[in-house]
């Protein structure tokens, strides 16, 4: 038996081979194990525990003799790769040997590497283990023969997740033994649609970017009715997904037991990729871990492995920034700038940016532009450097908007690089996207958005990605899809350019929220969810979006986008509490300040830096109301924000569309039983000291009369 061990702090990780009779590994990290053999020439899974327990003497999976089993899914070259393989190599490092397979090191890096005998390829399993409940896995294909391989299927995760014995005695008659939640609507606007779905006793996948549209956060959670387990995962990756459940739970099973197995992987046309001899691709990772106890217990594991593992550091030692830009709403002249300056400085603003069309001619449109990245003197007679120099005297930082992976159709560059333009299956222009899998077209986006960055002396950089398509590459006599390359090509642009410029806070700003998944927002500072601010879907989309990223990863907005065309200012600037805030389009130019808006505004700055800011990094956030039913939703909408040592909390509640019941029975999550708390309701500004064992327990009674109103209270331990 071959053990190693890491511990650093209180996360705890361990690896444990098995040798004889056949490979087991068995992977621990915190309270969660999982599990996967070599047997029989088949690489399996054999199952999960979320109590910390081996089942090393009963209780394993048995694998069985098809398909499902297997614990990653690999086809080459027609031929599906389930059998055959043949142990060629086992090791572990530890924390004090780096890996920079997520730019952070593991506690404990597993690495299997499986040869197989017929085909000539190699695969190394790699398994990173933080000391969280969530694992990560990926794998490394190579191609070691002497031919062209084409990868039809890569699937990193795979293989049978549960057996769970005399799950009928377990519920009631008719219920769903498992239940998968995730963003149930794919399209613009939508993002953050929670859902729950009963598995059927049948296969059922979800899919996103292709066939699907991209608004859907690639992330799902699975929970077992019958025994309380939560698996949560989440697939790192900006392309085409899929994840599929397979529920064998029908009355001929003879022991009745129901098997559950999954896969997790790249989708789109085939092939995938192609490998030249002695080639080598990784897969995206997926994130996927177990808990017991409710929602928020698994949703709050993940975010603690996203920050623990996934993110990367803060440029400038810290997030939670409040911005404030001007776009394209309207025409941006010299004047709106100077005044959007003004008002941001006013309300306490920390980052300034100008958004869409600099770049452009006035009373152009913007996105025919994208790609002639200097400055326009017609719009800005002046340049840009006064500008920044007021940003920064009024104590803000300055950024500016790109679009970087587009160039318009009447921009320079594409009328000298029309062969940088990416192509459909059906041979056409898919939105004047930029080719990244053309390493030319990838080293001109690269040096564009660094000339920008350093000729404008940004801290700020503001990628969008109004785009989007499943393109078509030919590569070494096929035709690929080209989400595999270009993402490749597009997460080492934004490695480099992080290490090139530490001190530039990088906000992804992808198409709203086309491109919130972990993959793309790992490299960045924080993720612009979506371009939706109306209410009451606004809650629906930050209350999902914050399930599926840590809320100061989070980007919502306060004036622009029509999100003034709903609900009173104090329902739209609290969800904003929540997340990270940006506003703009305060007042117009000219105008004098509306001095209640202003004081309220003030108000909120203040609220959010100096009671909120401070702990919503390592905060626990708590969705009360997880599931806000229709693009419209009713009823009540709660979310809480807790620090993680429960001295602190806030608490939205908010009432939606059609409101039918007035009181709502609030019983606070992240409090302390044991201590006692000053409570302010801030709509009458009032505050009172109440014990922990009533705020959780008992409960408080909140009142809400009408439809898009709400109420904010603020929790603070009594020293």
């Amino acid at each position: 038996m071959k053990k190693i061990t890491s511990k650093a702090n209180t996360a705890w990780s361990d690896v444990t081979m098995i040798e004889s009779p056949e490979p087991i590994l068995t992977y621990r990290s915190g309270m969660v194990v999982y599990e996967e053999s070599l047997t029989g020439g088949r690489f399996v899974g054999r199952g999960w525990n979320g109590a910390g327990l081996v089942n090393f003497y009963d209780g394993r999976v048995q694998p069985g003799n098809d398909e499902m089993t297997h614990a990653f899914r690999l086809e080459i070259d027609g031929q599906l790769l389930m059998s055959d393989w043949e142990w060629a190599g086992f090791e572990v490092k530890r924390r004090d040997q780096p890996v920079a397979a997520m730019g952070q090191p593991f506690d404990c890096h597993a690495i299997v590497t499986l040869r197989h005998k017929l085909r000539p390829v190699s695969v190394k399993v790699h398994t990173g283990l933080d000391g969280t409940a969530v694992l990560t896995r990926w794998l490394e294909i190579t191609n070691t023969g002497k031919a062209v391989a084409a990868v039809a299927v890569a699937d990193t995760w795979s293989g049978r997740m549960q057996t769970t014995a005399r799950w009928r005695e377990r519920l009631a008659s008719g219920a769903a033994l498992y239940s998968v939640g995730y963003m149930a609507n794919p399209h613009w606007g939508n993002e953050g649609d929670f859902h729950w779905m009963d598995l059927p006793d049948a296969g059922f996948a979800i899919e996103g970017r292709y066939p699907r549209d991209r608004y859907r956060h690639p992330m799902f959670v699975l929970r077992n009715n019958a025994t309380g387990e939560h698996f949560v995962g989440q697939f790192a990756w900006s392309g085409g997904y899929v994840f599929r459940f397979d529920l064998d739970a029908s009355p001929a099973t003879s022991d009745a037991a129901a098997h559950l197995a999954f896969r997790a992987g790249i989708h789109g046309p085939a092939p995938q990729r192609t490998l030249t001899p002695g080639e080598t691709v990784s897969t995206p990772e997926l994130h996927l871990g177990m808990t017991f106890g409710d929602l928020d217990a698994a949703i709050q594991a993940m975010h603690v492995h996203i920050r623990q593992t996934v993110f990367m550091p803060q440029p400038r030692g810290r997030g939670c920034w409040i911005e404030c830009g001007i776009g394209p709403e309207l025409e941006i002249t010299e004047d709106q700038v100077w005044h959007a300056i003004d008002c941001a400085a006013e309300v306490g603003a920390e980052v300034f940016f100008i958004d869409a069309s600099w770049y452009a001619a006035p009373y152009s449109q913007w996105w025919n532009t994208v790609g002639d990245w200097e400055f326009n003197l017609k719009r800005f007679p002046k340049g840009v450097a006064a500008f920044r120099d007021k940003v920064r005297e009024a104590g803000m930082l300055w950024g500016l908007w790109m679009d970087a992976e587009r160039i318009g159709t009447e921009s320079r560059v594409a009328k000298a690089h029309p062969e940088w333009v990416m192509r459909g299956f059906d041979g056409q222009e898919i939105g004047a996207m930029l080719d990244l899998t053309n390493p030319e077209a990838a080293a001109w986006m690269e040096e564009q958005i660094a000339s920008v960055i350093e000729g404008n002396d940004l801290d700020f950089f503001r990628l969008d990605y109004n785009t989007h398509g499943c393109g078509r590459i030919e590569r070494n006599g096929f035709v690929e899809n080209h989400y595999w390359r270009y993402y490749e090509a597009q997460y080492a642009i934004y490695d480099r350019l992080r290490a090139r410029f530490p001190k530039v806070i990088f906000e992804n700003c992808a198409g709203g929220g086309g491109r919130t998944d972990l993959g793309m927002v790992r490299r960045f500072s924080h993720t612009w969810v979506t371009d939706w601010q109306i209410a009451p879907r606004s809650f629906t989309i930050t209350n999902g979006m914050t399930m599926a990223l840590p809320p100061e990863s989070v980007d919502r907005l306060l004036g622009g986008q029509n999100g003034h065309t709903a609900a009173e200012l104090d329902f739209q600037w609290r969800l904003l509490l929540f997340v990270r805030p940006t506003f703009g389009f305060l007042k117009p130019l000219g105008s004098e300040w509306n001095p209640a808006l202003l004081a309220r505004l003030k108000h909120w700055v203040t609220l959010y830096k100096d009671f909120v800011r401070p702990f919503m990094p390592s905060g626990r956030i708590y969705h009360h109301t997880p599931v806000a039913a229709g693009p419209e939703p009713r009823g009540w909408g709660v979310l809480e924000l807790a620090s993680e040592d429960r001295s602190r909390a806030i608490c939205g509640l908010f009432q939606l569309g059609g409101p039918t019941q007035p009181e709502y029975l609030l019983r606070l999550r992240g409090l302390d039983a044991g201590r006692r708390y000053r409570v302010t309701w801030d709509n009458a500004g009032q505050t009172c000291e109440v014990d922990g064992f009533t705020l959780m327990k008992q409960g408080l009674t909140i009142r809400l009369e009408g439809a898009l109103t709400s109420e904010l209270l603020m929790c603070e331990a009594v020293k």
